[in-house]
C-alpha cells in the first residue's frame, strides 16, 4: 500500500467519526498537489474549506449571505468580508489553488504559470529581462520604435513563448547595436531624459510579458485549434514592487474565483459609497462591470498581496486595448480604496497614456 493510500484511509477512519462523515474526498487528491506535499497534511485543510457553522455575512450588508473568513475563529470584520481569504490564512490552499480559484496575480513566473518548469521559468524571465534592458535603451533613441508583433493566432505553449520572448530580445538587441553604430561608428553618450512630471519606472517590456500570457494560455484544444483567440479580452500586465502581475476580464484564461469573488464585494462597496457613479439599480451593467475587467483585475490582485494595499506607490500598467468608458468612470475610486496609488495605464497598441490619483483622472488617454 502506497502512502498515499495509507493515509487516505487513515483520514476516511477518522472522517466516519464525524457528524459530516457522508462527505468524500477523492483519493487521488494527491495529482493536484506539487511534489512533496503529503496527502495527510491536505486532507483536513479540504476539510476546512466547508463548515456547517462557518457564520455569514449579515443579510442587508455588501455580500450578505457569504461565508466568512474566520476559518474556525471569530467572524471576521465586515470591512474585510469584502476581501478573499488572505495568503496568511492560507498557506497551506497555496498548494492546491483551492482559495477561490488561486493567485493567479503576482509572484514569479511559476505561480503565474503554474505549469513552467523551473528550466522554463529561467529562460523566460531571462529573456524578459534582456528585451526590458535593451527597449529602455532603444527609447532614449528612437521612442517610436517596436518589435515586430508576435503570431498570437496559433496555438501556444511555455516553449513557444520562450521562442518569442527570445526573438524578441534579439531584434530589440540588434535594433540597439544599429543605433549605436550609427555615423560616427556610435551615438554617444545617451542624453538626459526629457523632463516629465510622470515618475520614472525601471525598464519592464509590458507588450512581451502579455504576449508571453496569451502565448502560453493559447494553448490547442482536441482539434489543434487555438482556444484563445488574440482580439478576444484584455490583458494588462504590470511590475509592482519586483513582483510580475497580470489582469484579465473575466471568462479569459487565468480569471478565477478569487478575483470574482473579490469583484463581487468591490462592486457592493463602490455602489454604496458612490452612488452617483455606480449603477444601482441593475449592478450588473456599466458602468459596474469595470471591476470584471482587466484594469481594475490587475489592481485588486495586487492590493492583495500588499499588507497595505497600495498606499505610496507608482505604478504603470500596460494593457492591449483601449481603455473603455466603464474603466474611466469607476478605476479612479476603485484606486482611491486600494490606497490611493498612482497609477498610469498605457495601451501598447495606441501609445495612449492615462493617470489616475486622488480619485480622478490627472490624464485620460493622451499622447
Amino acid at each position: 500500500m502506497t502512502e498515499h493510500e495509507s493515509a487516505w484511509l487513515a483520514h476516511q477512519r477518522a472522517r466516519w467519526m464525524r457528524p459530516d462523515a457522508e462527505r468524500w474526498i477523492r483519493p487521488d487528491a494527491a495529482r493536484f498537489l506539487k511534489p512533496g506535499i503529503k496527502l495527510a497534511d491536505a486532507f483536513p485543510t479540504l476539510v476546512r474549506k466547508y463548515r456547517p457553522d462557518q457564520p455569514r455575512i449579515p443579510a442587508g450588508q455588501p455580500g450578505g449571505g457569504r461565508w466568512t473568513d474566520d476559518w474556525g475563529s471569530a467572524p471576521a470584520a465586515l470591512s474585510d468580508l469584502i476581501k478573499p481569504i488572505p495568503a496568511a490564512t492560507a498557506d497551506d490552499l497555496a498548494n492546491l489553488r483551492e482559495v477561490g480559484g488561486g493567485r493567479r496575480g503576482g509572484g514569479s513566473v511559476g505561480d503565474v504559470f503554474p505549469g513552467a518548469s523551473a528550466r522554463q521559468q529561467s529562460l523566460l524571465d531571462q529573456a524578459m529581462a534582456r528585451s526590458s534592458s535593451a527597449l529602455a535603451q532603444i527609447r532614449q533613441y528612437d521612442p517610436d520604435w517596436k518589435p515586430r508583433e508576435s503570431n498570437l493566432t496559433r496555438p501556444g505553449s511555455i516553449d513557444g513563448a520562450i521562442a518569442e520572448a527570445e526573438a524578441r530580445a534579439r531584434e530589440s538587441e540588434a535594433h540597439l547595436d544599429r543605433l549605436r553604430s550609427g555615423i560616427g561608428g556610435n551615438l554617444g553618450p545617451p542624453l538626459d531624459p526629457p523632463r516629465e512630471s510622470l515618475p520614472s519606472m525601471r525598464p519592464f517590456d509590458g507588450q512581451g510579458w502579455i504576449n508571453a500570457y496569451r502565448t502560453i494560455y493559447n494553448e490547442p484544444n482536441l482539434f489543434g485549434e487555438p482556444m484563445w483567440r488574440p482580439d478576444n479580452g484584455t490583458v494588462a500586465a504590470a511590475e509592482i514592487d519586483g513582483k510580475l502581475y497580470f489582469g484579465v476580464n473575466s471568462g479569459s484564461p487565468g480569471y478565477g474565483e478569487a478575483d470574482r469573488f473579490e469583484a463581487d464585494g468591490w462592486r457592493w462597496s463602490l455602489v454604496n459609497k458612490y452612488p452617483d457613479i455606480m449603477r444601482t439599480d441593475n449592478i450588473g451593467q456599466r458602468p459596474n462591470d469595470a471591476l470584471y475587467h482587466a484594469e481594475a483585475t490587475i489592481l485588486m490582485r495586487a492590493a492583495r498581496d500588499q499588507s497595505s494595499l497600495l498606499a505610496d506607490r507608482s505604478i504603470d500598467i500596460q494593457v492591449d486595448r483601449e481603455i473603455c468608458n466603464s474603466c474611466k468612470a469607476v478605476l479612479p475610486k476603485l484606486a482611491l480604496e486600494l490606497g490611493n496609488p498612482y497609477v498610469r495605464y498605457i495601451e501598447v497598441d495606441t501609445g495612449m497614456t492615462s493617470v489616475m490619483r486622488n480619485g480622478s483622472w490627472l490624464l485620460w488617454r493622451q499622447k
